[in-house]
């Protein structure tokens, strides 16, 4: 069931709907058309008048559709819809067609361009912070070799001058450990090598000779108490 009511300012249409709709139904708003297309639904009209398609809107609740037409000019109209025959309706759902076509081509195009311009934003940004580190990075260093520069200045500048006597007492302290240290000792040469000769010579030693090898017999004597 479609309700239509219009004022000096708009045009409101309330589609029925017999359940809660699955998907985004199509919608489409021209100076001198609309269409709601949600099977088993389907809504299309050609108005006798314009329409600002621009302010218009349509907004879906649980059990109906409501699209609301802002007039481009104010006042009632005596008829809301074109009563067309088959044959022009005909041809004005091919013109329709070409427009809507043409436009979605136009949308794409539209979104194409925002993407790159998206892009390029993108990049540029990405260029401009690493531009940012390095430059951030080289200032840096360039402020650390000053600094380390400076400090040696100040170094320099403040370095306090040795005493004389603390100098001479150090030069005396390092020939004493020097003096103390143990000498090393020279190596001794070795001789030179050459050739020792000796001889043998024949020795026989005497030596006494064993009782049982005796040949004299020595008297046997008894001992008597």
């Amino acid at each position: 069931m479609v309700r239509v009511t219009q004022t000096e300012d708009e045009i409101k249409i309330v589609i029925e709907l017999n359940r809660l709709l699955s998907r985004k139904p199509d919608i489409v708003l021209l100076p001198k058309y609309l269409k709601f297309n949600n099977p088993p639904i389907f809504f299309e009209r050609h108005l006798t008048d314009e329409i600002d398609e621009a302010e218009s809107f349509c907004k879906i609740f649980k059990n109906e559709a409501r699209i609301v037409l802002i007039k481009k000019s104010k006042g009632l109209w005596p008829e809301i819809f074109q009563k067309l025959t088959k044959e022009e309706l005909t041809r004005k759902r091919i013109e329709i067609s070409d427009i809507i076509i043409e436009r979605n081509k136009e949308k794409d195009k539209q979104a194409i361009e925002r993407y790159e311009q998206k892009k390029r934003a993108e990049i540029d940004r990405e260029v401009r912070r690493d531009s940012e580190i390095r430059e951030r990075v080289k200032n840096f260093e360039t402020q650390e070799c000053k600094q380390a520069v400076m400090l040696g200045v100040k170094k320099e500048t403040f370095a306090k001058p040795q005493d004389e006597k603390k100098v001479e007492r150090q030069r005396v302290l390092s020939a004493n450990i020097v003096n103390s240290r143990p000498k090393i000792k020279q190596p001794v040469e070795l001789r030179a090598t050459g050739k020792i000769s000796f001889n043998f010579s024949q020795f026989t030693p005497k030596t006494p000779k064993r009782e049982s090898q005796d040949e004299q017999n020595r008297p046997q004597t008894a001992n008597s108490n």
